[in-house]
């Protein structure tokens, strides 16, 4: 199929009701509507060149530039990466300028694999975890208003080893399958929940979403109860990042890992770089 056919183009509606991507009054359309967007703009657009095979994996590295701003018009684009597979350039603009871009790639099987630097010492089978508990983390902590937009549970300090936090299903959505918009937007709040508990930033601290990267099960079957795991490891640096494991809550099985890079600023900071 010619790649002319394939390219995808389109304008989202950000409809300021929505109850999970719009939590609470925002200035600027928020990181997780353009993820999800393009997403969804690249399954799209890999339906067609993969003739309807069913995607295991999904793998995605994704930039936020600048933001995006409500009351102007947003441009989605998605095109192939030349070669024998199935991933794609992905951006989000505003008058000729990107505020989102990055690739997209998705693969047939999905294997649980455990993600490179916390696979268990070699002849050792990584032990069952304990799953956490399922009581929802504080919405101040995770930056929500809605407690049934609240995807993590409370956290939970392996001794030193790592601190983990419970994956939550939010009311009404799809209970046959977990899907890389919740999985995404949960460790989004695993990583802003340990900005304050564990790195001591104030809760009014803006947290600017500035890159992803993820690869995860594209759909997982929603009886596998999932659980975030942080190493306890810090980057040093201006940004703030995590890197947290994807795994089943029953067996400790590494299934994926998510990765977020952030500034912390005050509210000075903010409205400076919102006006630049």
């Amino acid at each position: 199929m010619a790649a002319s056919v394939i390219e995808r183009f389109r304008e989202p509606v950000v409809d300021e009701s929505d109850p999970f991507h719009v939590d609470h009054p925002l200035d600027h359309v928020p990181g997780m509507l353009l993820f999800s967007g393009v997403l969804d703009l690249a399954v799209r657009a890999d339906s067609a060149r993969s003739r309807g095979r069913r995607a295991g994996r999904v793998a995605a590295g994704l930039d936020f530039t600048r933001f995006c701003e409500l009351d102007r018009g947003t441009t989605l684009a998605c095109r192939p990466i030349p070669g024998r597979n199935r991933a794609w350039t992905v951006a989000a603009r505003q008058g000729g300028r990107e505020v989102c871009a990055g690739s997209i790639a998705f693969t047939d099987d999905a294997p649980c694999v455990e993600p490179a630097g916390v696979a268990a010492p070699p002849g050792r089978a990584r032990p069952p975890a304990a799953i956490p508990p399922s009581r929802h983390a504080s919405a101040d902590l995770v930056h929500r208003h809605r407690q049934e937009n609240i995807l993590v549970g409370e956290p939970v300090r392996r001794g030193r080893g790592a601190v983990e936090a419970a994956v939550l299903r939010p009311p009404g959505r799809d209970r046959d399958a977990w899907t890389p918009v919740e999985i995404v937007e949960a460790g989004r709040q695993f990583a802003t929940l340990l900005e304050h508990s564990e790195h001591g930033r104030p809760l009014d601290a803006r947290l600017l979403w500035v890159s992803l990267r993820m690869d995860v099960p594209f759909r997982l079957d929603g009886s596998v109860p999932l659980l975030l795991r942080w190493p306890v490891a810090r980057v040093p640096g201006p940004r703030s990042r995590c890197a947290a494991v994807l795994a089943d809550a029953s067996t400790g099985a590494g299934l994926g890992s998510l990765a977020y890079e952030a500034y912390a600023v005050d509210q000075e900071r903010y409205e400076r770089t919102r006006s630049s």
